[in-house]
């Protein structure tokens, strides 16, 4: 039996997952919804991740494989998973796209002037006067260089950047004209003028952007988190931003979600706040099922180690 424990998946899914594997997924709103009596039939799992706990894994006797809707594990009770022997994976690589496109639109929102724009539209005001920047030849600095941060460089490189990734080892990566490590990237984060950050929550990354790493970067820099929130001093930044230290700042991720009413961040001109929606589109839970889809074919020839984006229980990734 396998059960979603998100209603966003949609009739023309179900339809698509019966006609290939003749199989029914039964959905429901969230994970307790789920009816007490099938609890014991489910063997395959759809949800999105952060509704699972210690408790309510072994509620499922049959349980075997859950897929994940998102990318992000940081939710996921791992010691549970692994001492119940399930398999996992997840979505890994369908953000791509969509948080690729989200990162240029951001880029031209600053380069062109378009916040400028609409409040010259809203007053009718025509002026000329002002110029406009350009991508070409602008330089970024991407933390982050798995599938996203790629797909985000592809697209950098298409309007003739300069752009330079950060990882763990520094090892090279195409297309990244070059690739720091983390330590050298707080040395050279200055000579950037945007600065994205692709980073997952982890030990050794959560808080990498304290008050004294942000004072770092160029004035005219402009700031995009499509990351983690825990990843950046919100306060710093803040007054960083209240300061005009740096140009501006894109943000779609933050340490409380959602960002409360009345925050700092809401009031700032020079601040695009967008509701962690950068990784959606309308094609996002498409992807999903081929995924899905593609698994399930796996899984049915018992090729476990042939699903796409298996997660490892004992690295957490």
């Amino acid at each position: 039996m396998i059960v979603s424990t998100t209603d966003e998946i949609l009739d023309h899914h179900h339809e698509k997952v019966k006609k290939e594997t003749g199989e029914e997924i039964y959905t429901y709103p969230h994970i307790d919804a789920i009816p007490a009596e099938i609890e014991k039939d489910i063997e395959i799992l759809i949800t999105y991740g952060n509704d699972l706990t210690d408790r309510n894994i072994l509620r499922y006797p049959n349980l075997k494989w859950i897929q994940m809707l998102s990318a992000g594990l940081e939710d996921l009770p791992f010691s549970t998973l692994r001492k119940q022997g399930l398999l996992v994976t997840s979505a890994k690589g369908i953000h791509a796209i969509p948080m690729s496109e989200y990162i240029i639109g951001g880029m031209l929102h600053f380069e062109k002037h378009f916040h400028r724009y609409l409040h010259l539209q809203k007053n009718q005001e025509w002026e000329r006067e002002t110029l406009v920047g350009e991508l070409n030849d602008q330089s970024v600095l991407i933390y982050g260089t798995g599938t996203i941060g790629v797909k985000i460089a592809e697209k950098a490189k298409f309007f003739d950047m300069k752009v330079h990734g950060v990882n763990t080892s520094g090892r090279p990566v195409a297309p990244f004209d070059h690739v720091h490590t983390l330590e050298q990237a707080e040395k050279k984060v200055h000579e950037y003028a945007y600065v994205v950050i692709v980073l997952p929550s982890t030990k050794e990354t959560k808080g990498t952007f304290s008050g004294d790493y942000l004072q770092k970067l160029h004035k005219d820099a402009v700031l995009i988190n499509v990351g983690r929130g825990d990843l950046i001093d919100e306060d710093a930044l803040v007054d960083l931003l209240n300061e005009r230290k740096i140009r501006g700042a894109i943000l779609d991720v933050f340490q409380t979600e959602p960002l409360p009413k009345g925050h700092a961040l809401w009031t700032l001109e020079n601040v695009i706040i967008t509701p962690h929606m950068s990784a959606k589109s309308h094609r996002y839970l498409g992807r999903c099922m081929d995924i899905l889809l593609s698994n399930y074919k796996k899984y049915q020839c018992e090729q476990p180690d042939e699903m796409i984006n298996r997660v490892d229980l004992s690295r957490h990734y």
